[in-house]
């Protein structure tokens, strides 16, 4: 394989997955401002925590020193505008000391159509900006290979 062909299959590799990370992210942006612009809110109340121990990604060995950490999901009880008990879990896991503790009462964001569709204000969409800007990164990684494999 000539230098220029790998070049361009790098540039492949990094333009997609930067495009898809980036796309996800900005899906995921777009939700979030919606829900704190036109969503419904409600008082919820952690009940309990779901924990979950990271686990590695196969059986190889693994070099994270997250692996074997023991991380947990809040789970918020909460009621919708017409009366509908709902129950739900965010989706970031964080460390005991870092998360919710159950009995901390909190705002939840949600779509009065899809009740499923929520949020936690508080969790604001830094962590999604991120991943956006990572998705940028790699897109222009991508397109640097491509000229690069154009020259």
């Amino acid at each position: 394989m000539s230098t220029s062909q790998i070049l361009w299959l790098l540039a492949s590799v990094f333009t997609a997955a930067g495009s898809v990370v980036g796309v996800v992210a900005s899906l995921k942006i777009r939700r979030v401002r919606f829900l704190l612009r036109e969503g419904s809110t409600a008082r919820g109340v952690v009940t309990r925590l779901e924990e979950t121990r990271m686990a590695p990604a196969s059986d190889a060995v693994s070099t994270s020193r997250s692996v074997g950490t023991t991380v947990y999901y809040p789970v918020i009880s909460w009621s919708t505008g017409d009366g509908r008990a709902m129950e739900t879990r965010t989706g970031i896991a964080r460390p005991k000391d870092r998360t919710l503790p159950v009995g901390a009462r909190v705002e939840v964001r949600y779509d009065q159509a899809d009740p499923s569709r929520w949020i936690l204000p508080a969790e604001g969409t830094g962590f999604w900006w991120l991943f956006s800007a990572l998705g940028a990164v790699f897109v222009a990684i991508g397109l640097g290979l491509a000229l690069g494999g154009l020259l």
